[in-house]
């Protein structure tokens, strides 16, 4: 695969309950299978259920405004720089906590098997 290069906002927006994303690039677009990567915006104030849950596993890495986010049974505060991971099958779900909305890089990647 020959280098790619994605701008910011370059695609259509997504909306999701409580968020709207870009979409970097999808798994089609991406040199590994299975990878995928996204900009999402988080203005809902609250916990959206159900929470995310996902056959993959999901990074995070909070690019501004500050929020909470649950992994399992454990509730983590979310400021710039911050970088989470919900592994495979355990139930997630982000809120923003400050007036800005959070901005979160994401992206999904697959469980490898040993």
């Amino acid at each position: 695969m020959g280098k790619k290069v994605f701008a910011y906002k370059s695609k259509e927006i997504t909306q999701y309950p409580g968020a709207y994303s870009w979409e970097y690039f999808s798994e089609e677009e991406s040199a590994c299978k299975g990878f995928k990567a996204m900009m999402n915006h988080f203005y809902n104030e609250e916990y959206i259920v159900p929470y995310g849950l996902h056959e993959d596993n999901e990074g995070f890495y909070v690019v501004s405004g500050k929020g909470k986010m649950i992994i399992g049974s454990e509730e983590y505060d979310l400021a710039p720089g911050v970088a989470m991971l919900a592994p495979a099958h355990v139930p997630h779900a982000i809120k923003k906590t400050s007036c800005e909305e959070l901005e979160i890089f994401l992206f999904h990647f697959p469980v490898i098997e040993k």
